[in-house]
């Protein structure tokens, strides 16, 4: 695995459930920690260090990475002083890897497919002199691509596009998921509810495509697929005063 799947990891398990901007922070120092590192697992990382680099207190810090710890994200070993520092091990769970593998436009379904290779440039390379020079030829975009739609609009749009969700069927059963189109109905009616109760106001149709094929395939892979987040809508940190989408202004 490399930083940027670490990366995606933490965003898709951050978007179902938010961490606190202590647990945040802390995860990513540790992400720069084990590349310097090299990727041996289990690294050292000083408390101190952390406090340091975090401009935060050593309260804030341990609370932050058994924030982590439960979450599965690391792992950890505590330390014995000065001389033998904690040992952190960074989590990649198998499940979400393969759902972040379908993201790719050979897995996607058919119509997210055609949407994204629209919209990609294209570019020309030459050399000279052993100099490459790149330009890119814009292509004039998919009318309303990049205009973000109310979720009440997505939720009538996708919930009726019966070809998509032909789709969408074909792609999970490549995973061991099968549902007919009644059950894939009932999935998206239940993503749409989750973005409602998450105070999501609108996304790109696009984006809301992707994201509910990820999350319908995320559930069903996941042990705890119908239960409710065990820490959805509570702040990680004392001093964080708002850690969910409707505690911010503007759209999710």
């Amino acid at each position: 695995m490399g930083i940027y799947d670490y990366m995606n990891h933490f965003w898709f398990e951050n978007e179902n459930d938010p961490c606190s901007l202590s647990e945040t922070s802390l995860y990513f120092y540790l992400l720069y920690e084990a590349n310097r590192q090299h990727w041996v697992m289990p690294f050292k990382v000083s408390t101190q260090m952390l406090v340091a680099r975090l401009n935060t207190s050593k309260q804030n810090v341990m609370k932050a990475r058994e924030g982590l710890k439960k979450r599965g994200l690391i792992d950890l070993s505590k330390g014995e002083g000065r001389g033998k520092p904690a040992l952190y091990t960074l989590h990649f769970s198998e499940v979400l890897s393969q759902s972040l593998s379908l993201m790719t436009t050979q897995q996607l379904p058919e119509t997210l497919t055609s949407k994204l290779s629209q919209s990609l440039p294209l570019s020309n390379i030459k050399e000279d002199n052993n100099k490459k020079e790149v330009r890119e030829e814009k292509k004039s975009p998919l009318p309303n691509s990049n205009n973000v739609l109310s979720l009440s609009e997505l939720r009538v749009k996708l919930l009726n596009d019966s070809s998509w969700h032909h789709d969408l069927s074909s792609q999970l059963a490549q995973n061991g998921i099968n549902l007919n189109a009644e059950a894939v109905r009932k999935e998206l009616s239940g993503f749409f509810d989750m973005l409602e109760q998450k105070g999501c106001k609108g996304k790109e149709e696009s984006d809301c495509r992707q994201y509910a094929f990820n999350w319908i395939n995320y559930n069903h892979k996941n042990k705890n697929h119908g239960k409710e987040s065990k820490c959805y809508g509570k702040a990680g940190s004392a001093e964080i005063s708002a850690n969910r989408p409707e505690d911010y202004n503007g759209i999710c």
